[in-house]
């Protein structure tokens, strides 16, 4: 087992002991990658993993939490997420992540009656509580754990962690449900989660490390770290981000000067 000096360690350490057998509700992510490293060593094979498959998920992530999974040898359950086929989260209201959640949760509590596991547990951190997030109170009424935020893990502690254990996903950048990148009140499809992901995709391509096409349609509004706005700004990437995306459907493409904010739609909120 890798050790740690910092003492929100052993605290996590104490909780996964204390727990007969989990299932990890697991993104591809840097922070639900970590749990998963550090229970398989604590839990053994009383540990099992579940990815959600859907339009509004990056298909990236689904293929880093495959690949991870298949490293350290732990069964790994990929669970058909048809949340399209639902009026309450197509409608795109404030309380579409609330909705989502529950069905999320509904689906993880049968995949671990199913496979005969005593406990639930996500990547939640500390630093989530300070976005707009309905569905951490979902998951917290359902009885999901979330062993990080109960150990005080920051998403600092966490990228050191598991650079130190030398994770290939310590540095990877914050993911997201594809359908936060549509504006609240317009209605989610299909075509345009895939325009955002493809968008998305060519951006990441082209070098760009923090990337956001949110979507006012007709508007595709790019968010990048305000350090790399100028390398966009330049023509020829330009030419070929205007070019791509309006391939892709979007009529209008604009680049945010605020720059990457996490969870920036939910100013409409406001």
């Amino acid at each position: 087992m890798i050790e740690s000096r910092n003492p929100k360690f052993e605290k996590l350490k104490k909780i996964l002991h204390n727990m007969e057998s989990i299932l990890i509700s697991y993104s591809g992510g840097v922070d639900s990658t970590f749990l998963l490293h550090v229970s398989s060593e604590i839990l053994k094979e009383r540990i099992t993993a579940a990815t959600f498959i859907s339009p509004v998920f990056p298909t990236s992530d689904l293929l880093r939490a495959e690949h991870f999974a298949k490293e350290l040898k732990i069964p790994h359950i990929k669970i058909s997420f048809d949340i399209l086929s639902h009026e309450d989260f197509l409608k795109n209201d404030e309380m579409r992540c609330h909705f989502c959640k529950t069905q999320m949760v509904e689906e993880l509590k049968n995949e671990a009656k199913n496979q005969g596991l005593h406990s639930i547990v996500d990547g939640t951190n500390l630093d989530d509580l300070k976005d707009y997030r309905p569905g951490l109170e979902v998951s917290k009424e359902a009885g999901i754990r979330s062993p990080l935020l109960e150990a005080g893990f920051t998403k600092e502690d966490i990228r050191r962690e598991a650079k130190e254990r030398k994770l290939d996903t310590w540095d990877t950048p914050a993911s997201a449900c594809l359908a936060s990148r549509i504006a609240f009140g317009a209605r989610i499809t299909k075509k345009d989660l895939s325009m955002i992901e493809q968008g998305e995709a060519f951006l990441h391509q082209l070098g760009f490390r923090e990337v956001r096409v949110r979507y006012h349609a007709p508007v595709a509004r790019i968010e990048i770290s305000t350090r790399e706005i100028p390398q966009l700004a330049e023509s020829t990437i330009r030419n070929k981000v205007v070019d791509t995306l309006r391939d892709l459907g979007f009529i209008y493409v604009t680049l945010d000067l605020s720059g990457y904010r996490r969870g920036s739609m939910n100013d409409l909120l406001s």
